[in-house]
């Protein structure tokens, strides 16, 4: 400055007592220039427009990044609680995890300014534009790699614990020390390691919760997209949405919403649809429908409507009218203004009920037997066979046959059950038993060359889910054993009520960490999800399920009933959750997917059966199960491969693993398994043994091991009664054979009785009967 000031005094040869007010009138003429600009530019751009790049930052450069944007925790917030309060919301979470747009809106606007302020539409916009405001090129990614780091770990102690070796060697390293050398009980070291651990646990920690964060993101787009323009069009959903909005407007004080700078330049009216939203939620969807090919060759390029090839009227009755009924009057978004989305169009074009599988070329034995299964239970609901990518010609004419071909030669066990058969149920004219309307889909054109990687295994289940084209359906594995119509499960109280069933898993001892319990409540609706677009938070129904108490094998989804008029927001959530490892490493394959998928959507319109798996059977004689003392024990056992699924009035509903007593039959060693002598003692040898395995199922019995809670699943005894309620014996069946136990526990060494009892059922000859009945059908025993 010193230099500055010698150069313009020589310049303008300014006296030693005018420089100050020179100087001073120089300051002035700059800062005055500068106030002119800033008014000229300032008029300019509110009568002609003018770029935002012509300043240094953009009007909310701060709002572009969300780690920018103050973080709001609802459970503080003032204002979010006495709405809470004032609407009687209850919540009974341990956390509220919410999108950080979210964040970025409330931090431009008082959340009051949008609810008294926007309608549902106008709050969908709003959401979506500051989404593009912070990335114009954003997209949930299906190929994201989210990592799961070190799942058992939730505090510093039990990180220490499990990485102790780990930050010992970084010491070493850090240190430029041999490990061998240290003495890491010297108090310096100690100190210096600890420090160490806790530097690595918040790197952890923070990599964790950006991890986490970012899933809640993506599932929270989602979820707020298929509210707005997937079932914007079905009257009661968005009754119901408005209902909250009045709500809302009515317990808080109206003010002024005005949009911000960033907001009002996008131009939202170059949307021709809304499936410019739709592409950038459904990344993996190529807007192709599947090829469905009914048995007699024809191919169609959308979902048929089966009217024209089924004439039984329950294939048709809605299951319940009430939810019934659409408006286009909640789908004039901006987003959607000319054209609704893929996605609902396709949820538009479902009609009818029926049965589906998702089968390979190696699932072909099982689903045979299964439609000859259908035949035999006289069902006229048609089948669909979802498959990815190929199925052999082989295959499919394998199943066109077991569907069509001619059904005349009935097992002997027919003539003990044939007075509970209408009249109509065998005619040899029509080929005997009913012939089956079968279509195969095919799916794989319906993924996006990107992600076509993405559906692998279990994940072909949640492409039938989706893609298959009834409005209601049954969805079953190929060795799932029905023993009812399939009328009767879509007549099931529970499912007319809430358009979901599920059916519950063995009560086996398996439990996940705790931490797994709080990431999945974090990955559902917020309350301000609720709040702005009447998406339900999870109550006490789903919280209380023995799922979030740490049981790891909760649903068994080897039958699922969904109504897709209902639920098909929550079938979505579905496919997306199976692309984060952090959920697909949490459970196992696709069972708690399933239920999770409605969770995830705030949907608790579903309903799980009262009863767990039993173990389904004859019981184990008395006599096979003395005690050390020769005596008989109290507990009764039942030992199968199979679990099955009773009603709340013990009817026997399905079964899964096939109808052979050992569905694994061709990969035992028999020579080794009859010496074992720890079950099954009446088979002598190794033939008898096959000849057993290989038979179908006695049914006469089934056991409900007791189950009370977590702590309680062992019961140690001083009387060598079961500690559990289940157990598998690893020497029969190929390694797959489960225990049931109809009590467990009893007197103890301290004098206590930790007794807990189960149920056991028996059941009539009349059902005996058609059990052996269906079982020769499934079998082939004529």
């Amino acid at each position: 400055m010193g230099d500055l000031s010698h150069i313009m005094g020589k310049l303008f040869n300014i006296s030693h007592n005018r420089r100050f007010f020179f100087y001073g009138f120089i300051v002035f003429w700059i800062v005055s220039a500068g106030i002119w600009i800033y008014d000229y530019t300032l008029n300019d751009s509110s009568e002609s427009g003018t770029s935002i790049y012509h300043s240094e930052s953009t009007p909310n450069a701060g709002l572009s990044s969300p780690s920018r944007v103050n973080k709001i925790d609802v459970f503080e917030d003032c204002a979010i609680k006495k709405l809470v309060q004032t609407l009687g919301i209850e919540d009974t979470r341990s956390i509220d995890s919410h999108s950080s747009v979210y964040d970025q809106m409330l931090e431009k606007h008082a959340l009051s300014d949008i609810l008294t302020n926007l309608d549902f539409t106008e709050r969908c916009n709003l959401y979506f534009k500051n989404l593009f405001v912070r990335d114009h090129n954003w997209f949930v990614d299906p190929n994201e790699d989210f990592p799961l780091e070190h799942r058992d770990t939730f505090d510093l102690q039990s990180f220490e614990k499990e990485n102790s070796k780990k930050i010992r060697y970084k010491y070493a390293q850090m240190s430029n020390l041999e490990y061998d050398k240290i003495n890491f009980d010297d108090e310096k070291v100690r100190k210096d390691v600890k420090r160490l651990a806790e530097e690595e646990f918040n790197e952890f920690w923070e990599r964790t919760m950006k991890t986490e964060q970012k899933i809640v993101d993506y599932l929270s787009h989602l979820r707020i997209f298929n509210k707005c323009y997937v079932t914007s069009d079905n009257r009661y959903i968005m009754n119901k949405a408005n209902e909250l909005i009045e709500k809302v407007a009515d317990n808080i004080d109206h003010t002024e919403f005005k949009a911000d700078d960033d907001e009002s330049l996008i131009n939202d009216s170059g949307f021709k649809s809304c499936s410019e939203l739709e592409s950038r939620i459904y990344k993996w969807v190529s807007h192709s429908y599947p090829i469905y090919e009914r048995w007699t060759g024809e191919i169609f390029l959308s979902p048929p409507d089966l009217g024209e090839f089924v004439h039984y009227p329950e294939v048709f009755k809605a299951t319940n009218s009430k939810f019934k009924g659409s408006t286009k009057d909640f789908s004039k978004s901006t987003f959607a203004e000319n054209g609704p989305c893929f996605f609902n169009k396709f949820k538009n074009s479902l009609n009818g009920k029926g049965i589906v599988l998702s089968i390979g070329d190696k699932h072909v034995d099982d689903t045979v037997r299964f439609i000859h299964l259908l035949r035999a239970l006289s069902n006229h609901y048609p089948i669909q066979i979802v498959y990815y990518d190929l199925l052999s010609d082989e295959t499919k004419a394998r199943i066109v046959a077991a569907a069509r071909d001619k059904m005349i030669d009935l097992p002997e066990s027919f003539h003990k059950v044939s007075k509970h058969f209408p009249s109509d149920y065998f005619h040899i004219k029509d080929g005997g038993m009913p012939k089956q309307e079968v279509w195969f889909v095919k799916t794989y054109n319906t993924i996006h060359d990107n992600f076509k990687d993405k559906f692998k295994m279990f994940a072909n289940k949640f492409l039938a889910t989706l893609f298959n084209s009834f409005e209601e359906f049954i969805l079953v594995d190929a060795d799932t054993v029905l023993l009812q119509n399939p009328s009767e499960f879509f007549d099931l109280k529970d499912y007319k009520t809430t358009g979901a069933y599920f059916f519950k898993d063995r009560t086996a001892r398996a439990f996940r960490p705790p931490g797994d319990t709080k990431f999945f409540q974090k990955i559902t609706p917020s309350i301000l999800d609720n709040l702005m677009f009447d998406i339900p938070i999870i109550t006490q129904k789903t919280l209380g399920l023995e799922f979030f108490d740490g049981m790891s094998h909760f649903m068994e989804s080897g039958v699922v009933l969904i109504n897709r008029h209902l639920h098909f927001n929550s079938i979505l959530t579905m496919l997306q959750l199976n692309f984060f490892k952090p959920v697909t490493s949490r459970v196992h394959g696709d069972k708690e997917i399933f239920w999770l998928g409605f969770a995830a959507s705030g949907d608790e319109d579903y309903h799980f059966n009262k009863n767990f798996a039993a173990s389904i059977g004859t019981l184990t004689s008395p006599e096979e199960r003395l005690t050390s003392e020769g005596n008989l024990k109290k507990s009764q056992e039942l030992c199968s491969p199979h679990s099955g699924h009773l009603d709340e009035n013990g009817n026997l509903l399905w079964f899964n693993s096939g109808f052979k007593f050992c569905g694994k039959s061709e990969l035992v060693n028999f020579d080794t398994e009859v010496k074992k002598h720890d079950h099954f003692k009446f088979l002598k040898d190794a033939e008898s043994m096959r000849e057993y395995y290989e038979s179908s199922l006695i049914l006469r019995n089934a056991v409900i091991p007791p189950f009370n809670i977590k702590s309680e699943i062992r019961a140690g005894n001083s009387v060598e009664e079961p500690v559990e309620g289940w157990h598998m014996e690893r020497g029969y069946c190929h390694s797959y054979l489960w225990c049931a136990y109809s009590s467990i526990g009893g007197p103890t060494s301290d004098g206590q009785d930790n007794t807990q009892v189960g149920q056991v059922f028996e059941f009539d000859q009349e059902s005996i009967d058609l059990y052996s009945y269906l079982g020769d059908i499934w079998v082939g025993n004529e």
